[in-house]
């Protein structure tokens, strides 16, 4: 299915190539546009060609809309019964990080693919907002920047769509399913949120967005993205299932580059190269024993990471010096109770900690974190256990054909 909206899209961006509508200055301005209904599609003044089908879909642009403080496109998908793609956006210059550049709720909310749904481009530009793009309730979503290199991890060289500087985070995707997410240069996202070591609470208020977070989602794809400087994690995966985050790069976050959390079980993390994250490269974890979102969410398990790179992580000395650096931290980090999840064939070069650790979290009021930072680094301590055999059996987490430099005494023999 994604592969064949890929054609769709590329065929109108080659028509959007030709289109007199576009100019040399970049797309023309047009106020906020907001759909509700198939009318509006003919009402917003803002339809540029297709006629509406999944084979000939509406197109939405391209458009700059700038300085706005709510979205500066909003589609909500409740009635439509018309496909539409918004293609090479510029979004900028908006006041308050309540506004959004893109925000689709509701788009094939029936889990059945009503309409094509898309946001593509390689001159899409969004920055200045709270998020980029926001999706919700929603299925059959594409998010294409068309930058994915064919020859190895991230983005070419040749462009791609960008989500930039965004008060938040990049691209936000909660309580939805068959989203595609690719292609997307993302940096400068998000800001310093203290993340919750404890209860590893999901909100936003914690974690932020930084590059991709997907939060209640299932059976969807991060791939072949590149996120910089994106915090506070590059990619996060939160109560979510049977997803793949595949073939992605990641660099400079605060905190972590991959997060997989908060009764996030079946998903794989796979081909992805990341480096320089101040505290982990690769995090799997729960909260601790007889917290309220453990009751909540339930334990993450059964979580592949195979096939990934991660070097050079570690803090900064500022970080040191503030206590915020949690004891746990390492390239690749199964954390608390967590069980059943597979670590393979993956390669550390260099991080602070250990390459590869298995630890749990020591609730500690006397550091600015809540928990025992570092140093010491905390190896080998864990009494959690949610699953996988207990702790005799590594909760059931296999650790194997892993490279490294330091590995926690524990962790089987590579």
């Amino acid at each position: 299915m994604y592969r064949s909206l890929i054609a769709i899209l590329c065929f109108v961006m080659l028509g959007l190539l030709f289109s007199p509508s576009a100019s040399a200055g970049g797309p023309p301005t047009h106020s906020p546009i907001l759909i509700q209904s198939d009318t509006d599609f003919s009402n917003c003044a803002c339809v540029t060609g297709g006629d509406g089908s999944q084979t000939n879909p509406f197109i939405i642009g391209p458009w700059t809309i700038n300085s706005t403080s709510g979205a500066a496109i909003f589609v909500d998908g409740s009635t439509l019964t018309k496909s539409f793609v918004i293609p090479n956006l510029t979004a900028a210059g908006n006041s308050n990080t309540s506004s959004r550049g893109v925000v689709l709720q509701n788009i094939n909310a029936s889990g059945i693919q009503v309409i094509l749904a898309a946001v593509t481009g390689k001159q899409t530009s969004i920055q200045s907002q709270g998020v980029g793009i926001l999706v919700t309730n929603s299925n059959y979503v594409t998010l294409d920047g068309h930058g994915e290199n064919p020859n190895g991890p991230g983005i070419g060289n040749n462009g791609a769509g960008t989500i930039n500087k965004n008060a938040i985070g990049a691209i936000d995707v909660e309580n939805s399913g068959h989203i595609l997410v690719e292609g997307w240069q993302m940096s400068a996202n998000g800001v310093d949120n203290q993340p919750d070591w404890v209860t590893l609470d999901p909100s936003i208020a914690h974690w932020g967005v930084g590059g991709v977070r997907f939060f209640g989602v299932t059976n969807s794809i991060i791939d072949h993205n590149a996120s910089n400087n994106c915090t506070n994690s590059s990619y996060s995966v939160f109560n979510s299932s049977h997803n793949t985050v595949s073939s992605n790069t990641a660099d400079y976050p605060f905190t972590m580059n991959f997060m997989v959390a908060d009764g996030s079980s079946f998903n794989l993390v796979t081909a992805n190269v990341a480096s320089t994250g101040d505290f982990f490269g690769y995090l799997v974890a729960d909260p601790l024993p007889g917290t309220t979102t453990l009751a909540t969410y339930g334990p993450s398990h059964d979580n592949a990471f195979t096939g990934n790179v991660s070097h050079t992580d570690g803090p900064t000395g500022a970080e040191r010096h503030a206590g915020v650096v949690p004891a746990f931290l390492g390239g690749f980090v199964v954390l608390n109770g967590t069980y059943n999840n597979q670590i393979l064939n993956n390669q550390d070069w260099a991080s602070t900690g250990n390459g590869y650790v298995w630890a749990q979290a020591v609730p500690n009021s006397g550091t600015p974190i809540g928990v025992s930072n570092y140093p010491p680094v905390i190896h080998c301590n864990v009494t959690a256990s949610e699953g996988g055999g207990g702790i005799a059996n590594l909760n059931g987490n296999i650790w194997s054909g892993n490279s490294f430099q330091k590995i926690d005494p524990c962790i089987p023999a590579q």
